[in-house]
């Protein structure tokens, strides 16, 4: 069996050099690490006194290698203030090496993850478990999407991660710190609350973040920033790139009093399940996992690369889950490893996106102790004919990329960041509702939903493997 297994990762690595070198589609143009360009341009203008969260990050955006000032193209900033000095040290390097360094902390972060979430999972760290989940991360769409564009969420959710299994309370208080920087990915912290040391340690941690805010924008900030973040929600909570209940169900074309509907009712169900598993889950990693995947139900803003969030679920139910939950856990990883979201933004990018899902779904299967062949074909049966689906839809509805449909667009002198925003979005055709983008779209959504099932059909961690077995001595 273990030859098998074997054969399985040599496939899962090919398949990942396959859609990284053959299969990759043309670049596209534009600076390195698309979003990085927003936090370094942010900490530009922290380190000079100016606001960035207001228009003056243009002044810092438009001098980053790639974008094109000849017309306006401002990508905002609104990170919690405390990210700031992070984000001013970055930014006292030039763009290109500073992108580069930002680039080995994801990377660095990456690793923590991976490592974290196999042991955690009941796996022991070895060179086959770890290879494994390698070729399962880079064929995992909201990791590479991390990666690709340089997002903080990655470094956000390790630090949930940490802040959950931690023992000492300073490394939970400083676990959390680093969580809030993306607060919408470590929303699932709240599993842990109720248990006396974890919550004061997590309590400490918020403190700690308020009271970094407060050195950059004075006491007072949470009212400002939650103004800003507001603003902001009015222009991007239904655009395509958003995907959410609401956002899917705008792009269904639903009116807006059944668009608001849709978004309670998944938040309150989502949090009804939650509850359900805080009774059911007494491991604390499980639990996190499994509540983890029902942030994106409640949360009002949430992107690809923030579905990272899914990933210690999916590596949760390669090792533990069996049967029914291993067959739901299977199709609900491949859900949401799959970026369904690219293929109608890159069609061109299809055989790459399709390699990349085969990769992750061979390297989900070497993981478990047991092959379950039925099932498994089952599974890639039924994920083979939604990619296909999916990729047709993607082809005849192609959804544009920001910014390359803004063409000669200059915002209005006196208009607001978020207006700015809405008008940038509304220029490249995404806040159009489009069926298609939002089917797509609601895939992923459903993919963490079977994954927080599948651990709740199978809370107990099974830790089975033995340190034999890991070592390549049992066949």
């Amino acid at each position: 069996m273990l030859s098998a297994r074997n054969g399985l990762l040599a496939l899962a690595v090919v398949l990942v050099v396959c859609a990284l070198t053959v299969a990759r589609p043309p670049s596209t143009w534009g600076p390195l690490l698309r979003d990085f360009e927003a936090y370094w341009s942010a900490g530009a203008v922290y380190d000079t006194g100016g606001d960035p969260y207001g228009r003056d990050i243009w002044r810092a955006e438009r001098t980053v290698p790639g974008v094109d000032p000849t017309h306006d193209e401002m990508l905002p900033f609104i990170g919690p203030p405390a990210t700031l000095p992070v984000y001013g040290t970055v930014a006292r390097f030039a763009y290109d090496p500073a992108s580069r360094i930002w680039w080995v902390v994801l990377v660095s972060a990456l690793g923590g993850l991976i490592v974290s979430t196999l042991r955690l999972a009941g796996a022991r760290v070895t060179p086959f478990s770890f290879l494994c989940a390698v070729a399962f991360a880079v064929g995992f769409a909201p990791v590479t999407g991390n990666l690709a564009l340089g997002q903080i969420a990655i470094v956000a959710f390790l630090g949930a991660l940490v802040a959950t299994v931690a023992r000492s309370p300073v490394a939970k208080l400083v676990a959390t710190f680093v969580a809030c920087f993306q607060p919408n990915v470590a929303l699932a912290l709240l599993s842990q609350l109720g248990r006396n040391r974890a919550t004061a340690a997590i309590a400490g941690g918020g403190i700690l973040a308020y009271a970094a805010g407060a050195a950059v924008m004075g006491w007072a900030w949470p009212l400002r920033y939650v103004a800003l973040v507001r603003l902001h929600e009015s222009g991007e909570r239904y655009s395509a790139i958003q995907i959410t209940p609401g956002a899917v169900a705008y792009g269904l074309q639903l009116p807006d009093a059944a668009v608001a509907a849709v978004a309670v009712v998944a938040a309150l169900a989502a949090t009804g399940f939650a509850i359900v598993l805080l009774r059911r889950i007494g491991d604390p990693f499980a639990r996190f996992a499994a509540v983890s995947c029902l942030v994106p139900f409640v949360a009002t803003f949430f992107h690809e690369h923030d579905f990272i969030v899914a990933f210690p679920a999916a590596i949760w139910c390669a090792f533990n889950a069996r049967g029914t939950a291993r067959l739901v856990g299977l199709t609900g990883t491949m859900l949401v490893a799959i970026d369904w979201y690219g293929l109608a933004q890159r069609p061109e990018a299809a055989a790459q996106i399709a390699l990349l899902a085969a990769a992750a779904f061979v390297a989900f299967v070497a993981m478990g102790d047991d092959l379950e062949i039925p099932a498994t074909l089952r599974a890639a049966l039924g994920v083979g004919v939604l990619l296909a689906a999916g990729a047709w839809a993607g082809a005849t509805h192609p959804m544009p990329t920001w910014p390359y449909k803004l063409g000669a667009y200059h915002a209005p002198p006196d208009a607001t960041v978020a207006t700015v925003w809405l008008q940038e979005q509304t220029r490249n055709g995404l806040e159009t509702a489009v069926p298609a983008w939002a089917l797509l779209r609601s895939l992923t959504l459903a993919g963490c939903a079977l994954l927080a099932l599948a651990i709740a059909k199978c809370p107990r961690p099974s830790y089975y493997r033995t340190a034999k077995y890991y070592s390549g001595d049992s066949s």
